[in-house]
């Protein structure tokens, strides 16, 4: 065999491991802890690792300021779980370092598939979500190849949370799995487009980017997939209602009239 034909066989061999190791990256974000973001790695921000429990997956913490959602949820082994307990982010790097146990939470409640028991909670919790990720894209990602539609199909989930929500008080149950199912599908097809994405900084909305806010819109829908019903593709009390108003994403083709709101 020629030097060029062994040259040859290692360069297609290493074009193969990178490929595997980025798509591995890229497409099993539900249980790996990084994803491809244009041309750098993201970690994906609802992995229990990040909050203590390395056993956890789709964490949703408790939501502290204008939006005070109490509680948390989180799956473990397949399980889903709601806990009146605050699940907090934590230092991994300090958590692995001291080896410390994992964290525990008092009086987790399994939810049941199809109960409907936290919808309302998480409903209001994917609409502030899924308007945080609007109004980040809106801001800080017109750049990108492709925005304007990939904005519109944004906006259609935070536009098919907002009317979750309001089905909710209705007791619509059969609209309410309608709509989450397609929500379910369209996020999917979001996250694809947003991981090519380059960010330019105008504005920072929230904590952390487009990445971060796509992992809590996914953590979020895959419990209320659950709760109404639903396989995920991974209290009928209100959530309170926020200290101020938020600023509203604008529709595609809209422009921001008003100032940012405090806490921004």
């Amino acid at each position: 065999m020629s030097r060029l034909q062994i040259l040859c066989g290692l360069a297609a061999c290493s074009a193969v491991l990178v490929s595997g190791k980025a798509d591995a990256q890229i497409h099993r974000h539900g249980h790996n802890d990084l994803v491809q973001h244009g041309n750098h790695l993201d970690v994906v921000h609802h992995n229990g690792r990040h909050f203590g429990n390395s056993n956890w997956n789709y964490v949703v913490p408790s939501y502290h300021g204008g939006h005070q959602h109490t509680g948390s949820f989180y799956v473990q082994g397949n399980v889903h779980y709601y806990t009146p307990t605050p699940i907090v982010r934590v230092s991994t790097a300090e958590y692995q370092s001291a080896q410390l146990p994992p964290v525990q939470v008092a009086q987790p409640i399994q939810l049941q598939f199809g109960g409907f028991a936290r919808c309302e909670d998480l409903a209001g919790r994917l609409e502030t979500e899924a308007n945080r990720l609007c109004l980040d894209m809106f801001y800080n990602y017109q750049h990108n190849p492709g925005f304007q539609e990939t904005y519109k199909e944004a906006y259609s989930l935070l536009e098919s949370a907002k009317y979750v929500h309001a089905k909710q008080h209705q007791g619509d149950r059969e609209a309410i799995r309608h709509h989450v199912t397609q929500m379910d599908g369209l996020l999917h097809h979001v996250q694809g487009e947003l991981r090519q994405w380059s960010r330019h900084h105008v504005r920072q909305v929230a904590v952390g980017g487009i990445i971060e806010k796509s992992s809590a819109v996914e953590a979020i829908l895959h419990h209320l997939c659950y709760d109404v019903g639903i396989e995920p593709h991974g209290d009928d009390e209100p959530a309170p209602a926020p200290a101020f108003s938020e600023e509203q994403a604008p529709a595609p083709g809209g422009v921001i009239n008003s100032p940012p709101p405090p806490g921004f």
